[in-house]
């Protein structure tokens, strides 16, 4: 591996790993709770939630690609007048990031979208499944319109492959086995992502 290598690994996936470990002890945290009606991954995958470690949790998190999904890949939802409605329309937060951790993740989490939308086109694609027409939208957002969203946390903002309940079984499942069950579930994670491109 050349340095440049070294680097784009560093400062690319380590914030991707932190966003994802914010990410994953969130829906841990929502597993725990026991009150009716939880969002579907929590729901469908309670006893996995609960069974996930900090050590397991740590290496899911260390994946290739972000697990939050803003719909990066759908540019309706990153139209200007499509954004400034949900800016504008009141709505409270809901589903998986109504707690104060949550909201901070989904900040982060646009915050360096942007950022690579603006400077790192190619990782943002990568990392993130960021097509080019939302790259384009999402670098023209200021700051405090991004703040807006995540306050508001629109139900298109949510856990990557939320509809499909058996990606994220076979994640948790694979994340306490150790690295090399992981890394096949990371090898299909990175297949679907190409899908997205």
């Amino acid at each position: 591996m050349d340095d440049a290598t070294a680097r784009w690994d560093e400062d690319m996936l380590n914030p991707v790993a932190e966003i994802n470990e914010m990410l994953l002890a969130t829906l841990r945290k929502l597993a725990g709770d026991q009150r009716p009606g939880p969002p579907r991954l929590i729901g469908e995958l309670r006893p996995l939630w609960q069974r996930l470690d900090d050590a397991a949790l740590q290496r899911l998190a260390r994946c290739p690609f972000l697990l939050l999904d803003a719909s990066f890949a759908r540019p309706e939802h990153w139209e200007p007048h499509a954004l400034d409605r949900g800016v504008n329309d009141g709505a409270l937060p809901r589903g998986y990031f109504a707690s104060p951790a949550g909201l901070t993740l989904v900040r982060h989490a646009l915050v360096f979208a942007r950022y690579l939308a603006r400077s790192h086109r190619l990782s943002a694609r990568v990392l993130l499944g960021l097509a080019p027409e939302c790259a384009e939208r999402l670098a023209s957002r200021s700051l405090r319109d991004l703040e807006a969203l995540a306050e508001l946390c629109p139900p298109w903002i949510a856990p990557r492959w939320e509809a499909q309940p058996a990606v994220w079984r076979q994640m948790l499942q694979a994340a306490p086995e150790g690295p090399e069950a992981l890394r096949r579930v990371q090898t299909r994670g990175l297949q679907l992502m190409a899908t997205l491109w």
